[in-house]
């Protein structure tokens, strides 16, 4: 299990959560800008794209490049010096909130969440497990 804690290993997640989060990032540009239909997040609760729900993407935007750039950080990736002991609670946050994130977007209603937004979600949680769970970064 050691090899799981391992900074090498924590850079790859890193990277594969990097990909997680631009592919979050991607699909809600396609919901925000009408590509591809609203009822596909939000619990399948929006039938119609309106401001409000464009402004929730762009959020939920602002947040995933937030996420991303902090999961890059503790990983190594991104930075200079060891990550402080905040930006390790901040990447079990993360963590925490993509996994339960993951299980909402598997019991949706939505079909979309369910075979979009789950797999990725779920993708980015693991990855961030494995970078949250690994040993500090000496630099």
């Amino acid at each position: 299990m050691e090899q799981w804690r391992n900074p090498a290993t924590a850079r790859i997640a890193g990277q594969i959560a990097t990909g997680a989060f631009a592919l979050a990032i991607v699909g809600q540009l396609l919901l925000i800008s009408g590509v591809i239909p609203v009822s596909w997040a939000w619990g399948g609760t929006q039938k119609t794209l309106n401001p409000t729900v464009q402004i929730g993407g762009v959020a939920a935007i602002a947040m995933l490049a937030l996420s991303a750039y902090a999961i890059r950080r503790r990983a190594g990736l991104d930075g200079t010096g060891r990550p402080g002991r905040g930006l390790v609670i901040v990447a079990w946050l993360i963590t925490a909130y993509l996994f339960l994130n993951t299980l909402a977007n598997l019991a949706s209603p939505s079909l979309g969440e369910k075979l979009l937004f789950g797999p990725v979600a779920l993708v980015a949680a693991l990855s961030c497990l494995v970078v949250a769970w690994s040993k500090p970064v000496e630099q």
